[in-house]
């Protein structure tokens, strides 16, 4: 399945990032990866499609580890279900609102979505998939609620346009601003979280097959939240979101409003 990570934190902190070039589930390559991180309310983003037959293992070591210092961290791996592999459809996805630049990636598929999705004039999808017309949709409703909106207030019209959208399929996706990260599960797969407080005697090290990192926090006051499809990081405790249910997250905690 797709693999979603998100990694919120309190401070900057340096990050070591790297894709596998084992990310394939059995015989099946993936249809592309991104990720992005925050700069300076900025996001900074980098993606690659994959067309058929044309995964190349080796091309990893080329590109990484990335080396970066953020408070944001959001990457996909995609299996593609829903529109050609071209750097487009890749994820994370990018709008521009309110002059701030939103980040969106999704794990799932949405059938029989149009009829609700097609309701934005504001926000168009630059590819095909439903992935991105469902993070046109959300944005939008938000757009309706004024640039003056509460972070509460948002909070709460995310979560009502996700679960409509949940009716119509697997919906499981990673939202930010570069000020809170929002995530939502709608019993599609699996997803976590973990709550890692100071004081950290150790560096954070997270890995599977298809991904890792290591956060650079020894010695450091900071708290950070994570987000991921299944859990990434040995001897913490990780907790699965409830069904249908919005998480935001600011500055590594978890905002007790969110429905």
């Amino acid at each position: 399945m797709a693999q979603l990570l998100g990694i919120c934190s309190e401070d900057e902190i340096e990050v070591d990032f790297a894709f596998k070039g084992s990310a394939g589930i059995g015989e099946k390559d993936p249809s592309g990866w991104g990720y992005a991180y925050s700069k300076n309310d900025y996001w900074l983003v980098d993606k690659e499609p994959f067309e058929e037959n044309k995964f190349d293992k080796k091309e990893f070591s080329l590109r990484f580890p990335a080396n970066f210092f953020s408070n944001f961290l959001i990457s996909h791996i995609r299996f593609a279900s829903k529109g050609r592999k071209t750097l487009e459809n890749t994820h994370p996805f990018t709008q521009e609102l309110f002059e701030r630049k939103w980040l969106f990636s999704h794990a799932g598929h949405l059938r029989m979505y149009r009829h609700i999705l097609e309701r934005s004039d504001y926000l168009k999808p630059k590819g095909e998939t439903d992935s991105e017309e469902a993070f046109c949709s959300i944005l939008g409703d938000v757009k309706a609620l004024g640039r003056l909106a509460a972070d509460k207030e948002i909070a709460k019209q995310i979560d009502k346009t996700a679960e409509e959208l949940a009716k119509q399929g697997g919906l499981n996706f990673l939202l930010s601003d570069s000020e809170i990260l929002y995530a939502y599960y709608s019993g599609y797969k699996t997803l976590y979280y973990t709550e890692i407080r100071p004081p950290h005697e150790t560096n954070i090290i997270g890995e599977n097959n298809q991904l890792w990192f290591t956060l650079f926090v020894k010695g450091q006051d900071v708290q950070i939240c994570i987000v991921a499809s299944e859990p990434l990081i040995k001897d913490v405790h990780w907790k699965e979101l409830d069904i249908d249910t919005l998480y935001s997250f600011k500055k590594g905690k978890r905002h007790k409003y969110v429905l």
